[in-house]
């Protein structure tokens, strides 16, 4: 049993998510058209890498302040996530990117960060407030706190037994006693820490609540949490799932770990084969997934960094695969690799993507 392992009289609404047991949540409103349309993403993927590092580097900060028993300084933050969130507001598919660029420190503190960035793209998505962004940011960078609290060994233990596993979940009380003593920190915050790991069905931690029970803003932060952990490499497990099959496995958890509608918007948001993922081709080539067809996510734009022999190819050139496929045989995606199964240095990454012919590296 490994870390991963999930813990696992009122009148229904008749649009209401109803899991297995009878147990429902009533639908989150959304504005689908409340933000602008994605503006250029050349020009947002330049500002984004700066803002990724410099969120990343303050996290960094703050987990480390927090282990060695210094005080929880959360407005150390509050200025690169407020400059994150406004990067997503511009155009989300930039940030996305970043996650795929950058290789912090440290597992917990590279998770809370890319689970900020996911949190805040649903979010946008679905068109909630601004000021529900920047909570909904916040509590995800905030999740992994209580972590700093327990030894570096458990935490990276590959076969706890199962006293250590109910220690390791005590990560979330821990880190709720921290915040709530730490100036700054606004309650619902805290709320979506407490909540974070508790599921739709009751299934989850640290209180078995289920459906309306849990805070939309934490039900949000949960699913990201899981989508994260579950496609990023641990140093507490050899399991990795790709995008495409943790997107498969969410649907699949429609109703029972997570709502079926924040299920159907974060799918929404993110796409299929998300940016910056590598993905093999039917031709036996992997690509780089570039940028999203929006009203065709089957088929995005995707950049050819493998022959179907293994090799770099002799130049990288963009593919709108819709439009190929109007034109040509159809070339279809046949799966998403998974962490570590290709790795890419982040300078072939930026060659293929072009954006070293518009001098970006200096930002990464």
């Amino acid at each position: 049993m490994t870390q991963d392992t999930d813990v696992n009289g009122v009148e229904q609404d008749a649009n209401s998510s109803t899991g297995a047991d009878g147990v429902f949540a009533t639908p989150i409103p959304t504005r689908p058209d409340y933000y602008p349309s994605p503006g250029d993403f050349r020009r947002e993927f330049k500002r984004a890498g700066p803002v990724y590092d410099t969120l990343s580097r303050s996290t960094q900060q703050l987990y480390n302040d927090v282990r060695v028993g210094r005080a929880l300084t959360f407005e150390i933050v509050i200025r690169p996530l407020a400059d994150m969130i406004a990067s997503v507001i511009r155009n989300p598919e930039a940030m996305v990117w970043m996650r795929k660029l950058h290789d912090p420190d440290t597992y917990i503190v590279g998770h809370a960060v890319r689970a900020a960035v996911l949190a805040t793209v649903l979010a946008r998505d679905m068109g909630l407030a601004e000021a529900q962004l920047d909570r909904v940011a916040s509590g995800a960078l905030l999740c992994q706190i209580g972590k700093t609290k327990l030894p570096a060994k458990l935490l990276e233990k590959r076969d706890p037994s199962a006293d250590e596993i109910a220690r390791l979940r005590g990560y979330v009380e821990l880190g709720v006693e921290l915040l709530k003593t730490a100036p700054a920190v606004p309650a619902e915050i805290v709320e979506i820490v407490h909540h974070h790991q508790e599921r739709f069905d009751g299934s989850g931690y640290p209180h078995g609540k289920s459906g309306d029970h849990i805070p939309m803003l934490a039900r949000l932060a949960g699913l990201v949490d899981w989508y994260d952990s579950r496609t990023s490499l641990k140093p507490y497990s050899d399991s990795v799932l790709s995008a495409t099959e943790a997107m498969d496995a969410l649907y699949q958890h429609r109703n029972l770990l997570f709502q079926d509608q924040v299920v159907d918007e974060f799918i929404r948001a993110l796409g299929i084969y998300p940016n910056g993922n590598l993905v093999e081709l039917s031709s036996g080539e992997v690509a780089l997934v570039q940028a999203q067809n929006l009203d065709h996510r089957t088929q995005p734009w995707i950049i050819v960094v493998r022959t179907a022999e293994g090799k770099a190819p002799a130049r990288y050139r963009p593919m709108d695969l819709l439009a190929h496929n109007q034109k040509n045989d159809p070339l279809t995606i046949k799966r998403t690799l998974a962490a570590g199964e290709l790795e890419l240095e982040a300078d072939e990454i930026l060659e293929a993507s072009g954006a070293h012919k518009r001098g970006w590296r200096r930002f990464f």
